[in-house]
């Protein structure tokens, strides 16, 4: 909605600046059409004054009258001047209205004329109230108008956008929910419009070759590690016979040693990936009613053995905790984390291990990470120390907890690596 909100800002921005532009220039516009139909009239009235004038200036007694006329008159003033002026002049004054007591705005036209020969400034004038009014009444209902209009269009614009983004939105939330490792192909539904059906089909396209090349990686690695399992079996037993040899020499022995550990790193390689490869190829479907205590005080009792020949502080909180999972692929996620926390523990370090009725900690002392903590999971992205481990025990564990639905947590406080394991409730125990 990021795009779509940015329109709606700019269009609701840009309207308000259309009505804050149009409603002055409305009010100039209407107010000088109305100042130019007042200044017809005056000069109407004028003029037909003028000629009312010249009509009497048979009369004796016409500046007489004319006197007694300007005083009886509202709108038209006359009086003698003291020369002839040239040219007509519109003005707008302000006159005080003592029936009404305010000031009323008027329009006035003043010219010179002459009557028997003698200067007279003649002025007409027209009240503009009324048509203030007129004006006011008239940029209002403009106003409004243009606000209604605004507000259409940003209603309209709304449900249209929305309405046409409607198809780009569910291929977006398709696309966050789509997994390569599920046994799931991406669908859309088809639209009316031409380039969100173009979109729709390459995106379809790009994962199922994705989701071709990750199934023939996966292959290929469960392939591998089958077909590597006999001949590492095959090495091992050759060199444990030829360790048997008493021709050896201390050199040679020592050679054949480092190969048999050689061998054997390779041997758990080939084991953990053939894990992850059924992991990811969900060949685990069975599930049990499962007590974790005994587990893992069985796992603490057999690292504590291990690692006799140096000390460490062991701290263990250990409840009951049932879940309904796989018994394997538990076993495996508990020996990992221990292991993992007992191998990376330094000499008089401290493995704390706590389970609970919906979490279990591992926790130990030991040098913060040289990687990012972001990426301690990913696979042969270890900090392992040399010629130990094969950099898949914590990738196994991340693996293990995307498919039981568990959620892992790492965090390096106090010269202290903890890893929390939590139990979601819908796959706890089954009730």
């Amino acid at each position: 909605m990021r795009l779509l909100n940015f329109s709606l800002r700019n269009f609701l921005l840009y309207s308000f600046i259309l009505v804050l532009v149009t409603i002055p220039i409305s009010f100039l516009a209407i107010h000088t059409l109305l100042e130019e139909e007042v200044d017809e009239t005056l000069l109407t009235h004028h003029d037909q004054f003028v000629n009312h004038i010249k009509s009497f200036e048979y009369l004796d007694d016409l500046e007489f009258d004319l006197q007694v006329f300007e005083q009886l008159s509202y709108d038209v003033d006359i009086v003698q001047d003291s020369f002839p002026r040239s040219g007509m002049q519109y003005s707008t004054v302000f006159i005080y209205d003592s029936l009404d007591q305010e000031t009323k705005p008027y329009r006035e036209l003043q010219s010179s004329i002459l009557v028997k020969g003698h200067p007279y400034l003649l002025t007409t004038r027209l009240s503009l109230l009324d048509n203030d009014d007129l004006v006011a009444a008239i940029v209002t209902v403009v106003a409004l108008l243009l606000m209604l209009l605004t507000i259409g269009m940003i209603l309209i614009n709304r449900s249209l956008s929305k309405r046409i983004w409607q198809p780009f939105y569910k291929t977006l939330t398709k696309l966050k929910a789509y997994e390569l490792d599920k046994n799931e192909s991406f669908e859309y539904e088809q639209t009316e419009i031409i380039e969100f059906d173009d979109l729709n089909n390459a995106v379809r396209q790009l994962t199922d070759r994705n989701k071709q090349v990750f199934i023939q990686q996966k292959e290929f690695i469960e392939n591998a590690s089958h077909e590597l399992q006999t001949p590492l079996a095959i090495f091992q037993v050759k060199l444990d016979s030829l360790m048997q040899s008493r021709q050896l020499t201390e050199e040679q022995a020592e050679l054949v040693k480092d190969l048999l550990e050689t061998n054997q790193r390779l041997s758990r390689l080939n084991k953990n990936l053939l894990l992850l490869s059924k992991i990811e190829n969900d060949q685990f479907p069975e599930r049990e009613m499962i007590d974790l205590k005994p587990i893992m005080l069985k796992q603490l009792e057999n690292f504590g053995l291990l690692t006799s020949n140096i000390t460490i502080h062991a701290k263990h909180e250990i409840d009951s905790c049932t879940l309904y999972a796989n018994r394997v692929l538990v076993e495996v996620l508990i020996t990992n984390l221990v292991g993992n926390a007992y191998h990376h523990t330094h000499e008089n370090g401290e493995v704390i291990v706590k389970l609970s009725a919906d979490q279990l900690l591992v926790a130990n002392s030991g040098k913060p990470l040289i990687i990012a903590p972001e990426r301690i999971f990913e696979r042969f992205n270890k900090q392992s120390k040399p010629g130990k481990g094969v950099g898949l025990g914590l990738a196994i564990v991340k693996k293990i907890c995307d498919h039981a639905g568990y959620t892992i947590r790492y965090s390096y406080t106090d010269d202290r690596h903890s890893f929390i394991v939590y139990f979601d409730d819908q796959i706890r125990s089954s009730r």
